[in-house]
């Protein structure tokens, strides 16, 4: 009990960059977030009862990876005898953890199958769900690439698009959270067999089950994801709705140079402003029209008109207002803004933010060199 912080004040000392680890680590706490993975954890994995518990390692690695500092796991072993740092985090120095306590820690957790990471990232999502209360869910889907050319042990790793060797799993973001996460080999493009479809009709299903039955989904995505069977699955089956860019093909691009410029509107996201059309599209492999917006940009963000050849233009789908169940539920909800093209152009352009997501990951420094050892059996 001595290790415990009973009191917050004001102190004339420097306050280190650490400071904040021990408020940190009472939210972690505090929500429960170590009975969630304890109780998703312990069926797959033995602990003894003599070592540290799970608890320990949980609350070490999560301050070990806030703080940063080093990226390293032999960086454990120097922590391990810093009584300061053991204070911080309201250890006693024995329950330390040693850099080859955390890597047996590390070799028992890649038995455990994507499934049980899937149920805590569920279960953390419905919480926040039940306290947001949120009456409209925007789900963001997309892949993220690690890079593995400089690790040692490389088992699993493919070449990715973006020409390194390592991995490419498939994330659901909602907001700034992760709520489901598939990991998949280097090779599998966003698209890869029926990934997209299966993780988005689990968590829907979810979604149905534990949250609301009716409330409105809507699926923002890029154009890695633009696919006729998965708009059939989300328009026919699970009746949500999707707004995913695509690519502009050659007859898309003659019709559109055909379309009068008094016939385009405005968007403006800054300084920038973007054109947009409306139209029905039908794809050759198509067997109905869906909506489709077309976007250019006019100028910049600097306010710089954009010349011709070097507009960035982007094709747009989306089943909103052509998909009766889900329309019915989205102004239900009080959702008659999503239907106006505008409002649609918004929510495409937004997706840019779910990459700051992944970025967020990657700056912790430690994912990319410990995932071939963790997830090596995929």
């Amino acid at each position: 009990m001595g290790t415990k912080i009973t009191k917050i004040g004001i102190t004339n000392d420097k306050i280190s960059a650490r400071g904040g680890l021990s408020l940190f680590l009472r939210y972690i706490d505090g929500i429960r977030l170590y009975d969630v993975i304890s109780k998703a954890f312990l069926p797959h994995i033995s602990i003894g009862g003599k070592g540290l518990q799970l608890a320990q390692f949980l609350k070490q690695m999560f301050a070990f990876i806030m703080d940063g500092t080093h990226t390293a796991i032999s960086h454990f072993d120097l922590l391990k005898n810093d009584e300061g740092y053991a204070s911080l985090v309201e250890n006693s120095v024995d329950k330390m953890a040693s850099s080859h306590q955390i890597k047996r820690f590390f070799l028992k957790t890649s038995n455990i199958k994507d499934v049980v990471f899937n149920h805590i990232l569920h279960e953390l999502f419905i919480w926040r769900l039940n306290k947001t209360c949120p009456k409209i869910i925007e789900i963001g889907i997309d892949t993220m690439v690690l890079d593995n050319d400089n690790a040692k042990k490389r088992e699993g790793c493919e070449p990715t698009y973006k020409k390194k060797k390592g991995f490419q799993p498939l994330h659901i973001c909602w907001g700034a959270f992760l709520i489901d996460v598939l990991f998949r080999k280097g090779s599998a493009h966003s698209n890869h067999g029926t990934d997209y479809i299966d993780r988005v009709t689990a968590i829907v299903q979810l979604i149905r089950k534990r949250y609301s039955k009716d409330v409105p989904i809507i699926i923002c995505a890029d154009s890695g994801f633009a696919d006729q069977k998965a708009y059939t699955k989300f328009e026919e089956n699970l009746h949500i709705h999707y707004i995913t860019t695509s690519k502009i093909y050659k007859d898309v691009k003659e019709y559109i140079q055909e379309i009068p410029t008094e016939q385009f509107g405005e968007f403006s996201k800054n300084k920038a402003i973007w054109g947009y059309v409306e139209f029905g599209n039908k794809l050759k492999s198509w067997k109905k029209f869906r909506r489709c917006i077309f976007t250019k940009l006019q100028r910049d963000e600097t306010g710089q008109h954009v010349i011709e050849f070097g507009k960035p233009d982007n094709l747009i789908y989306t089943n909103i207002g052509q998909c009766q169940k889900a329309d019915e539920r989205l102004k239900a909800a009080g959702g008659e803004h999503y239907f106006e093209a505008k409002t649609i152009v918004q929510k495409s352009h937004q997706r840019g933010a779910d990459e700051l997501i992944h970025r967020s990951i990657k700056e912790l420094g430690l994912i990319d060199k410990m995932v071939a050892k963790i997830f090596c059996k995929h």
